[in-house]
């Protein structure tokens, strides 16, 4: 255990180097910023769900284009009552609804836009108001509600000209004025690129840019505080705003200072929004399933445990249902987390500080010891966020024994311990100033196991016999790597001594035999590198290996924030004993290619 203690003592005195050295503010803006009333109800909430719902369901798309019929849209069961008592009993206590996405949909009869909108969708759902639905479901469930209007708009002719924000603008009006009290609105930082956009280009699109500034975020900000004044703006940069983690897998970083540079200089208090999905996209597919309750479990520990606001992605089906999985573990979720916090084992402790300077040591003594593994600490936000490390020590008979150390706290940290029978706890934590915390107390998570390592698909093919006969790249890239069954191992398209070679890159594969192939999943590289993750790509199929039909092409969207297996299907299934997959972008320069697998279904 010495080695922990020696790794605690570098991480404090990493902690204590002043935040502004790791990118924050500087330590006096630090401690002169205060949350508002809006930030301190907002962090009180700390699960949250974002629900996805409308034309993707239908098209198997996460992003979609603009240009999708309203007539795909045949839910019999479209229920936001339901969506809301799913959500309550995962103990989410505020929902945000995508009340149009990227591809422009609207999940109300918006005026504005009565022609791609629920007023222009077949019956029995033709003029739906499901923003309204579902906000009277939410206050129903006592939860709270707000609103996500993408900024992008893939599908109005308008777009990248000024007359587009004034819609933009207008329909913030219309969500903002007729559906009651919104605590959050949410300001996608999605946008500008290739799109529909009324049938340009002909109909295939094509790629605008917006000048800096374009949606006139500011003005926005201050129209949403005029009429909701306890409302938080994600991605908003500024005033009553909170930000994004970084990622789509619900983890928000070690460490975390909520006053932050906004994006024009200033500090702001801009807490971390940690979103990620229940399933592996953010719509509903029919062949994804929800995470594990061990990984909601470890995404609740680097996100409400980090002082952050976890937010779960809800995506109900083409029926208009949270599906029966969703629902059930989401349930499971929810009894997890009230078993979790509904017992202290501090409550009865003999407790003792001591104060230097800027340092604070805490002791628990209980009357009897007690078998816990989670220490939970909350700083008085409201007095400012001041503690900059911390550590964890227990009794190990001839001393004290360091088991968890960290950095900031904030709202809410939940370290976790080895778990056993203690009787003493000791806590030191460490400042820009002297702490100021609520007692704190001490909890057990229930095991529930652990998911592992991302597994192939039921209904995937094996890969018994399969072989790679061919690769663009030169010299040996291990491109039997793509098809070896192994999500971890990986090809590419530079090795270490040569330098990498950008798209379009493939390699060919021969299945020994001729299968009937129905479309294939994509796995990215899973090793926590963006470079090389292909975003864009060709897939061809061929009976004998020389003459070639091109099955799919497209994109894989949100791939860089949302790193997760994708599938495509395609549109007229083949028989073929071969199979060329062609990487045609990637993301991080475009200058080489990494694919961790291909499976066929």
């Amino acid at each position: 255990m010495e080695n922990i203690s020696i790794i605690g003592k570098k991480l404090l005195a990493s902690a204590l180097c002043g935040a502004a050295a790791c990118g924050f503010a500087a330590d006096a803006d630090i401690l002169a910023s205060r949350p508002s009333e809006a930030h301190l109800k907002y962090q009180d909430r700390e699960i949250m769900a974002l629900v996805c719902w409308g034309l993707n369901p239908y098209t198997g798309q996460e992003w979609g284009f603009g240009n999708v019929p309203v007539s795909k849209i045949t839910a019999k069961r479209l229920d936001p009552a339901q969506w809301a008592r799913a959500m309550r009993a995962a103990e989410i206590s505020s929902v945000v609804l995508v009340a149009k996405h990227h591809d422009g949909f609207c999940l109300w009869p918006s005026p504005l836009n009565k022609e791609y909108s629920m007023a222009a969708v077949p019956a029995p759902n033709t003029g739906r108001d499901l923003v309204r639905e579902l906000a009277d479901a939410c206050r129903a469930e006592k939860m709270k509600f707000g609103v996500y209007l993408s900024p992008w708009d893939r599908h109005q002719g308008s777009y990248a000209t000024p007359a587009y924000v004034d819609y933009f603008f207008a329909q913030w009006n219309e969500l903002l004025d007729n559906y009651g009290e919104i605590s959050e609105i949410w300001l996608d930082g999605a946008n500008g690129g290739t799109g529909w956009y009324g049938g340009a280009n002909g109909g295939k699109g094509e790629r605008r840019a917006i000048p800096k500034d374009y949606y006139r975020l500011p003005e926005l900000l201050k129209l949403l505080h005029r009429k909701h004044p306890l409302a938080i703006a994600f991605g908003g940069g500024g005033d009553w705003s909170s930000k994004w983690c970084g990622n789509e897998s619900g983890v928000s970083p070690e460490k975390w200072w909520c006053p932050q540079k906004g994006k024009d200089g200033k500090t702001y208090w801009l807490p971390s929004e940690t979103d990620f999905p229940l399933r592996r996209g953010w719509y509903w597919h029919a062949n994804e399933k929800p995470k594990s309750l061990a990984r909601l479990v470890k995404i609740y520990f680097e996100s409400v445990g980090r002082g952050a606001v976890m937010n779960i992605g809800i995506a109900p089906d083409t029926e208009g249902q949270v599906c029966e999985a969703d629902a059930k573990r989401l349930a499971e979720f929810g009894k997890w987390v009230r078993d979790f916090n509904s017992h202290d084992f501090a409550k009865d402790a003999k407790t003792s500080k001591s104060r230097d300077g800027n340092k604070l040591v805490i002791e628990l003594e209980l009357p009897k010891p007690a078998k816990f593994n989670c220490i939970d600490v909350k700083e008085r936000i409201d007095q400012g966020q001041r503690v900059a490390a911390f550590k964890v020590e227990v009794p190990d008979g001839t001393g004290w024994r360091t088991v968890a150390t960290g950095t900031t706290v904030g709202h809410r940290r939940l370290a976790r311990i080895p778990e056993g029978l203690y009787a003493r706890v000791r806590v030191t934590l460490d400042g820009i100033a002297p702490p100021q915390i609520f007692p704190m107390a001490l909890r057990r998570a229930k095991d529930v196991g652990d998911d592992g390592v991302p597994k192939p698909a039921s209904d995937v093919y094996s890969k018994n016999g399969w072989k790679i006969v061919g690769e663009t790249c030169a010299a040996p890239r291990n491109a039997d790597s793509a098809i070896d069954g192994n999500y971890r191992s990986l090809w590419h398209s530079h090795a270490s001594n040569a330098s990498p070679l950008p798209p379009p890159q493939s390699f060919t594969a021969d299945c020994g035999t001729t299968i009937e192939m129905h479309g294939f999943d994509y796995v990215p590289r899973l090793d926590g590198c963006r470079q090389g993750m292909v975003d864009a790509y060709e897939f061809h199929v061929s009976a004998d290996g020389k003459n070639w039909i091109l099955a799919g092409k497209g994109e894989f969207g949100n791939m860089a924030a949302n790193p997760t297996k994708r599938r495509v299907t395609f549109e007229n299934q083949a028989k073929a004993r071969y199979f060329r997959f062609t990487a045609t972008h990637a993301l991080e320069q475009n200058d080489r290619v990494a694919v961790a697998e291909i499976d066929i279904w």
